[in-house]
């Protein structure tokens, strides 16, 4: 399994994209920043997408991907919860941004396919076995189990204090999480629901399968300024044995 990182940010810039993921080049997980890393080659390779939650910073490049994929005569399945393909098809593929890409270029072959999932059943996508968890955040949320052969990989997405609970429910061998906040913002931490460094050992140590944790989105800030700190912070875990790699 390749896993490639095309943007881990929830603020853009230059040099930062929101967040989004690609698996063996086929298979995105989240959709913020699925463009702009990618040739248009690249982007026709994708088959499938995975949604963790309808926030903006995941779900903005559905638009111009969709445009990408016009002409290809393909249709994409678009897989997440309820919650999140209900918001998706309200406010985004209605026809007033772009085109209504739920029935573009026509109803028999639009652009993308919306394929509701249920919490804590695996499900196929492509040839992979894949299980939606719930995850504590702001709204509702999940992260997903993805497996093929004898790799896998739980991807949290946005996710809050108490993510150890999915551990009941995986068994991943790489972690992909984020860290949104320093240590010394512990409070917005707490009232945005996201990650520390702190919070991040905390939960990830309850992992007794895991083989490497990924802290990927530590450069996620509301402010720059957070970046480096986080950084350090996070090198501390590393160097505490808690196998960590920063983007």
């Amino acid at each position: 399994m390749e896993l490639r990182i095309l943007g881990s940010h929830n603020m853009e810039s230059h040099g930062t994209r929101f967040e989004t993921h690609l698996i063996d080049g086929i298979l995105a997980l989240d959709a913020g920043g699925l463009t702009r890393s990618l040739t248009f080659e690249e982007q026709e390779n994708i088959q499938a997408i995975i949604l963790t939650h309808p926030h903006f910073d995941l779900i903005r490049d559905l638009l111009p991907f969709g445009l990408t994929m016009r002409d290809s005569g393909v249709t994409v399945d678009v897989y997440g919860i309820k919650d999140t393909l209900d918001l998706v098809a309200e406010k985004l593929m209605e026809g007033s941004l772009y085109p209504p890409f739920l029935e573009f270029p026509s109803p028999e072959t639009p652009i993308y396919s919306m394929q509701e999932i249920e919490p804590l059943k695996d499900f196929q996508v492509l040839d992979y076995t894949v299980k939606a968890v719930p995850v504590p955040y702001a709204v509702p949320a999940v992260g997903f189990m993805i497996s093929s052969d004898d790799v896998s990989v739980f991807y949290t997405g946005d996710a809050g204090r108490g993510v150890s609970d999915a551990w009941q429910h995986a068994a991943p061998d790489v972690v992909l999480t984020e860290v949104t906040f320093r240590n010394r913002g512990e409070q917005t931490a707490i009232d945005s629901v996201h990650m520390t460094p702190a919070y991040l050992r905390k939960d990830v140590v309850r992992i007794q399968t895991a083989k490497r944790v990924s802290a990927q989105n530590d450069c996620r800030t509301h402010k720059p300024s957070y970046k480096e700190e986080i950084r350090v912070e996070v090198k501390h875990l590393a160097e505490a044995d808690m196998m960590m790699s920063l983007p």
